[in-house]
This record gives structure tokens, sequence and C-alpha cells, in this order.
């Protein structure tokens, strides 16, 4: 509306000039006599002076007009679509359409009123027999389902097993490096390398070694080398010794030494500290006191902080080799029926194949699988048996049990793996602070020679 006013008052504005403008047109056009031009000039002129004081004293009244025309008109025209356009034609329209809708479809649900009874009857019966049969289904577990739930036996006690393994592990190395009491490095290298160089001789040598020249080194008083074939150089063989078994015989729980404790034990010197630290010696020069003694400290301390940078590279080793030590037996049974499926026979040899290939003693049947060995079983080779996809064929309810028991082993195998990034995250942050000591001791003895004020 307010556009339309802009409009009107510009039409205004120029029909207003152009008749303003129209007298001087015409006081300009030929005179008629020569002697009336003076007398028709001033005519003009008083005319032109006329009009505009007409044209200044009329044009707010005009445009007040003009407004009030536009919105009186406006006004009728809505007024119109209201009262008539709307209220007396469209809307009685609508509203008998509707009733006429409504008289239709009720009409139409008389029709179909009967068809829904017999509908709603059919499907309760179909509902029961529906609920009959999946109960039938959903009740009955098949033995695919059992075969996780047996094999996931003492899981958790072989893990916590390991646990306690690797702590055992771990504080062997330290109290080596540390030389403390009642161990074959108590008094420092030389007793160290005595004692490890007699159990080489005695379980590990091989006489052929060095192009067979180790025979005056492997001689011992039982013997020339090895006295088991089996066990040369396993104290420096790691696939043979940690990686290829399932299972090792280590229980550090017990008093008896078994010869995979022996293995791992030799293992992790040859690994980590081959060189134990000397001993200080009188032990009165940690006392403190003079310059001598403080530097005795300060080469003990330093000696400690080697020993925790390494320890974080050895906990790696502990963990790896915890994880495959013997377990608790309950799911001993059921890992060898899931290998005899898997196309593993019995040889005849001692042990026998299976029990080879899980790393356990024939011998000892309180020996149970590692913590590795049934994680290899739930993780692999349960999968590589043909009978578990051919029993996916199954009632639904036993499918969906297998994929949260699948889940649930996977969440265990995420979490092994999770802790595996914390030891190679702790490992690297080792080789970080290794990089920078020479920078940091740089800075240091910078800051040291600087002048005290």
């Amino acid at each position: 509306m307010i556009s339309i006013s802009v409009k009107i008052k510009k039409l205004i504005m120029i029909v207003a000039i152009f008749m303003a403008v129209m007298p001087s047109v015409i006081v300009f056009s030929p005179p008629k006599a020569q002697a009336h031009c003076c007398s028709q000039y001033y005519q003009c002129v008083q005319c032109i002076s006329q009009s505009r004081a007409r044209v200044a004293s009329e044009w707010s009244k005009t445009i007040q007009q003009v407004n009030q025309f536009t919105t009186d008109e406006f006004i009728a025209h809505r007024e119109w679509i209201v009262a008539i356009l709307w209220e007396d034609n469209i809307l009685p329209a609508l509203m008998m359409m509707a009733d006429q809708f409504s008289a239709v479809a009720m009409q139409q649900t008389q029709a179909i009123g009967s068809f829904f009874d017999a509908k709603h009857q059919l499907e309760t019966q179909r509902v029961l027999q529906t609920v009959r049969a999946r109960a039938h289904k959903d009740y009955h577990p098949s033995a695919g389902i059992c075969e996780f739930g047996t094999s996931v036996r003492s899981l958790a006690a072989s893990e916590r097993k390991s646990e306690l393994n690797a702590h055992v592990m771990s504080q062997r190395s330290q109290d080596r490096q540390l030389g403390n009491a009642n161990v074959a490095a108590a008094s420092g290298p030389d007793a160290d390398y005595n004692n490890r160089l007699e159990q080489y001789k005695e379980k590990f040598c091989d006489p052929k070694d060095n192009n067979a020249g180790l025979d005056l080194l492997c001689k011992h008083a039982g013997g020339l080398g090895a006295a088991k074939n089996e066990r040369k150089n396993k104290d420096i063989d790691f696939a043979r010794t940690v990686e290829y078994p399932w299972t090792l015989n280590i229980d550090f729980t017990d008093s008896n030494l078994t010869a995979e404790e022996e293995e791992v034990m030799a293992l992790a010197s040859n690994l980590y500290g081959h060189d134990v630290f000397q001993r200080i010696s009188p032990p009165d020069k940690l006392k403190t006191g003079s310059e001598s003694e403080k530097g005795a400290q300060s080469v003990y301390l330093d000696s400690r902080a080697f020993l925790a940078k390494r320890s974080v590279a050895e906990n790696s080793f502990n963990a790896i080799t915890s994880m495959k030590s013997a377990g608790t037996k309950g799911s001993r049974d059921f890992l060898e029926a899931i290998l005899k499926e898997l196309g593993v026979k019995d040889t005849g040899a001692a042990p026998n194949d299976i029990l080879r290939m899980l790393g356990m003693d024939e011998a000892n049947n309180e020996i149970g699988p590692s913590y590795y060995a049934q994680m290899e079983v739930l993780t692999k080779k349960i999968y590589q048996n043909p009978d578990f996809y051919t029993n996916l064929y199954d009632k639904p309810a036993n499918v969906d049990r297998k994929r949260v028991a699948m889940q649930a082993i996977g969440l265990m195998q995420k979490f092994d793996l999770f802790k595996s990034y914390l030891r190679n995250e702790a490992n690297l942050s080792v080789l970080l602070e290794l990089a920078v000591v020479d920078l940091q001791n740089e800075i240091e003895n910078e800051l040291s020679s600087q002048p005290q004020n």
C-alpha cells in the first residue's frame, strides 16, 4: 500500500507540473497582433504565478485525498474477500463437502467392518502359532554355541596366572641386575658369567657350533654338550623357545624348575643385561660424606636409571612369554576335541601331535593350555573348521548367540592389542628420552657453568 501511495504522489506531481507549464506554452504561441504583445505577456506571467501558488497551496490537500481514497478502496476490497467471497461462497461449499466425505466414510466403514473381524481372528491364530514355533526354536541351543562356552573355560584364570608369571620374571631380572642376595649375580659379573657358562655347557651347548670347535668349551663333568638335542641353543633361539610353542610349562607359583623355565630365564639373561653392573665394594662407599662416596652414590643412581629404562623393553618380552605360560586345565579336553575335528591326528609319537600343538605335557595332566593357546583357538582355529559355517544354517536365536560370543572374544582380543599398544608406547617414550639425553646433559652443563650471582 505504501508503494501505491508513492506512485500516486509522483503521478499527481507530474500532473501539477504539467498544469503549471501549459500556460507558458500557450503564452509563447504566436500573437495575433503586435500591439497586444505586452498585455498578453503580462497576463501569462500572472497566470503562471497564480498556478504555482495554487499548486503549492492545494498540494497537501490533494495528497491527503488520494491517500484516503486508496485506503478506503483497499478496506472495501478486504471486506469483499472475507464477507462475500469466503463466508458467502467458499466456506459453505467446503462445509458441505466435509459432510459428504464423512457420510461416505461411515458407509465404507460399515462395509469393511466384517472383514476386519475376520482379519483379526486369523491374525490372532497366526500369532499364537508363530510364538509356539519360535519357542520351540529359541529354547534349543545348538552344539556350535556350546563350543564357545567350553573353549573359554578357565580363560580368566589362565590370564591371571600369566600376569603373575610376568611379574615374577620382572622381579627375577631386577634382582639379578641389582645383585640381590641369594642370586647367582649377587657378587658381580664374574659370578654371573661363571654360573651362566656352566649352565650353557650342560644344557644348551652344541659342540658342532664354531665349525665343530667347541669340544673343549662344551665339556663338563656329565659329558660333552647338552644332554638333549632339542635343547641345544635354546638360550639364544627366540623362535623355538618362545615364538613357536603355544604353551610353555612355566609356573612360578611352585618350587619346581622346569626345562622351559630354565630356557626362558637363560634367554632373558642373554637378551637383557648380558653384563651386570659391578658391585660397589665395600658398602661403606655408599655412605654420605667424602667426594668419593658421593661419586659412588651418583654411579649407583645412574645404574638404577639405566635399569629402569631397560625394564620397559624387557616388559614386552615378559608379557609375551607369560601369555604362553601354562594355565589351568579347565578347557584342555575341549581344545583337544576341536583340534581333532580340524584333522590333527595322533601319530604315536610322545607327546602326541595334539598335545604338541597345544604345547602341553602328556605326562602331566595338571598342565592346562595357556592363555595364548586358548585365544589362538577361539580367534582363529575354530573358524578353520568347515562345520562352523555349515552350522550357521541354524535357528536365528543360535546364530545371534554365536554372534554375541564372537563379539565378546573380539573385545578380549582388542584389549590384548590395547595392552600391546601401551607397551609399544612406553618403549617409544624411552627411546625418545634416550635420544634427547645428550642434549639435556649439554644444557645442564651450560647452566651449571654459569657464574652464580
